[in-house]
């Protein structure tokens, strides 16, 4: 008899522990939502099973009803060693949000979504700022002294400009020595070794001499266009 009570204690204790599992399966999934497809809690009325592609690979995981799309995410971290940044999910051809349940979504049991790989999620990569070296730093300063001169010359080259927009008949050799300081002044450059920074800025400024060179010959033609020169 009083083994007899032992079994009947045995069968009121008996489904404590099923409903602590079940409650255990329901704490867990908001914590760790994804479920190892070969455990056994994993196939329940609670879970669907899902299949995911991502590249040549097709991943199955049984997951909760009420999983996201960015759990699925953080899975494959875990899976695949990539950023969840780094990570698109479409389903139906559409880009999903992190926050979005997949039920709400419409995935149901064998849906199949994808995974897409966006690195940086689209952001532009930011490049560490070059280093600075001594060498760098005096062709920074021997592009700059160069600029400076350019910057007269462009000054002279303004006012023959304003001289022949005003009709004057320019001399020729007013042009030929703009042309020949403005020659002078490539070499300059020419004879600059630069690298990083500095080499920037010495094509910058053999640009900026080239169309000087450009606008003294456009305005020696202008000038003596049907017109003897002095």
């Amino acid at each position: 008899m009083h083994h007899s009570t032992d079994d009947d204690s045995e069968l009121e204790v008996r489904p404590m522990p099923v409903q602590q599992r079940d409650d255990s399966a329901s704490s867990s999934s908001d914590s760790r939502p994804l479920h190892d497809p070969d455990s056994p809690s994993a196939v329940s009325s609670h879970t669907i099973s899902i299949t995911v592609s991502h590249g040549s690979s097709d991943h199955h995981l049984h997951v909760p009803h009420h999983a996201t799309f960015g759990d699925l995410k953080k899975a494959f971290v875990l899976e695949t060693g990539l950023e969840a940044s780094d990570m698109k999910i479409l389903f139906w051809g559409d880009e999903k949000d992190d926050a979005e349940q997949l039920q709400a979504a419409g995935v149901t049991d064998v849906s199949s979504v994808f995974l897409v790989e966006e690195p940086n999620n689209g952001v532009d990569h930011v490049e560490p700022p070059p280093v600075m070296t001594e060498e760098i730093a005096k062709a920074i300063s021997a592009v700059l002294a160069v600029s400076g001169e350019v910057d007269e010359l462009s000054d002279r080259i303004g006012a023959l400009e304003a001289a022949v927009d005003g009709g004057t008949i320019v001399a020729v050799k007013e042009f030929d020595m703009a042309a020949e300081l403005l020659m002078r002044q490539l070499l300059k450059l020419d004879g600059i070794k630069a690298d990083g920074e500095a080499r920037a800025q010495r094509k910058a400024e053999v640009r900026r001499i080239q169309k000087l060179q450009e606008d003294v010959d456009t305005l020696k033609a202008r000038c003596y266009r049907a017109k003897p020169q002095l």
